[in-house]
């Protein structure tokens, strides 16, 4: 058991050490090398320049490159040439004769060789080179992560002032929407985590921007993520970052979500979709503040708030052991649920002439709503909500070709299926044989409304084949 955990520290300690590459054709100096610094570095040895340039894409840690310069095929300062254009980061040291003087001047001059040591090296020389290489090369990564940080940071920031709004321009502020807007004046001025509850289309990341750009981190970014859009491998690098080599395809270092959202907002949009692995990462972040890249070593801090949301039952994911109830707990801080737009028809007109107003300013038309269309959107129950409603209305201003949009410019399937449910509600039976026909019909009507007009989604729901509801709507007059 002791010497369990012996080996145990030993490979603990030799993980956060600062890798260093030695190359030298000689067995017996890279045997030396490890030998003398295997306690205060992570040794990795080869014995030609190709092998490691071919360690050095594998391994994107590295923080300093010892090579001998005279070794056939190719020499150190060769070797050093050609590590410039794999990974630039690392620091590169050479072990050279008095001889080799030329070759290591231009090599310096050209910024291709940090430093040198004279052969035969002694420890103390070259650890103090070594070391000073550690601490520069370490000063190099944070300098350049602090830019690349900055650079995406600035992006998001342009892209969110463009999108920057005030409670009054989220439609139904004063109807429907009026309770919500209220909690959210509450909300904003917090840090704590929200979680967004709604069905699809109703607005959550809107309510989501509404609480970050009114909270004290409005200077910061707002980083969204859609975990539903994701794979599990790719939904983990884009979170957390991943370092070059990672994994096949990771070419180069990528800083994460959680890390660009330093300071401010993150967004995790259909929450209930996060595979077990990624729930247990991002708890961890939650609780710790910290986190590491996706192959990385060197923990992370970071600090933001975290709004989530779903269209999702997750006390019901938790029962079935899909979600993980700590991690409920975590961002169920403050719940705010955003009702659906059936809920509040009121605010159909409102935000069907809004639509109207954009799509018209984007298409450059001028056109507007006729009383027959609002009176026919007000009918429709909107399965897919404001995003649905937004989709109609843009169709409808491409198509319209006066300057009024009437019921025949809206999607031909939502008028269809406004039309198949308005008739049979109008139209009672007058016999048994025709009361069983019309509750078939209706039943028809109500499901091809659900679906939106889309008959193959209809008769999977109907369980039923595409040609016998085909064959069933004709009959009925309702295609």
């Amino acid at each position: 058991m002791a010497c369990r955990g012996v080996r145990l520290y030993a490979l603990t300690a030799n993980f956060m050490k600062p890798i260093i590459l030695y190359i030298d054709d000689d067995k017996a100096n890279l045997e030396t090398f490890n030998r003398v610094f295997r306690f205060d570095y992570q040794v990795e040895t080869v014995l030609s320049g190709a092998e490691g340039l071919e360690k050095i894409k594998k391994l994107s840690d590295i923080a300093v490159i010892v090579s001998d310069q005279r070794m056939p095929k190719m020499t150190g300062v060769e070797f050093f040439q050609e590590v410039q254009k794999i990974n630039p980061y690392p620091m590169r040291i050479m072990l050279t004769a008095f001889t080799d003087n030329e070759a290591l001047l231009k090599a310096i001059q050209t910024g291709h060789v940090y430093d040198y040591v004279v052969k035969p090296w002694e420890k103390e020389v070259l650890k103090k080179v070594i070391d000073k290489g550690v601490e520069l090369y370490r000063d190099r990564v944070e300098k350049i992560k602090q830019l690349k940080v900055a650079e995406v940071k600035n992006k998001l920031l342009e892209e969110e002032v463009r999108e920057t709004f005030n409670f009054d321009e989220i439609i139904g502020a004063d109807g429907g929407m009026a309770e919500v807007i209220t909690k959210i004046k509450k909300i904003a001025p917090t840090n704590s985590s929200v979680l967004i509850r709604g069905e699809s289309g109703t607005g959550k990341e809107l309510v989501a921007r509404a609480i970050h750009f009114n909270g004290p981190r409005k200077e910061g970014p707002f980083v969204k993520v859609n975990c539903a859009a994701l794979s599990p491998s790719l939904l983990e690098s884009e979170l957390f970052g991943h370092e070059r080599g990672a994994f096949t395809g990771a070419v180069g270092q990528k800083i994460g979500r959680f890390e660009l959202a330093d300071g401010g907002t993150l967004f995790l949009d259909e929450i209930g979709d996060l595979p077990e692995p990624v729930q247990i990462k991002i708890l961890r972040v939650l609780q710790e503040r910290e986190f590491e890249r996706v192959g990385a070593t060197r923990t992370i801090k970071t600090d933001i708030r975290l709004i989530a949301a779903t269209h999702q039952n997750l006390e019901k994911l938790i029962q079935e052991k899909k979600f993980r109830e700590d991690l409920f707990f975590r961002i169920n801080v403050i719940p705010l649920m955003i009702p659906s737009l059936r809920e509040k028809p009121e605010d159909v007109s409102r935000l069907a002439r809004h639509f109207v107003d954009k799509y018209s300013r984007d298409l450059g038309k001028k056109v507007q709503l006729s009383g027959e269309a609002v009176s026919a959107l007000k009918e429709y129950d909107w399965p897919g909500n404001v995003r649905e409603l937004s989709n109609v209305i843009e169709r409808a201003v491409v198509l319209a070709e006066g300057e009024e949009i009437t019921s025949a410019d809206l999607s031909q399937n939502l008028a269809a299926a406004i039309r198949m449910v308005r008739e049979f509600e109008q139209s009672p039976p007058t016999n048994l044989r025709e009361d069983i026909g019309q509750q078939e019909a209706r039943e028809l009507a109500r499901t091809f409304k659900e679906c939106r007009g889309n008959i193959s989604s209809a008769a999977r729901m109907l369980e039923i084949p595409r040609s016998t509801l085909v064959h069933r709507l004709k009959k009925y007059n309702l295609i």
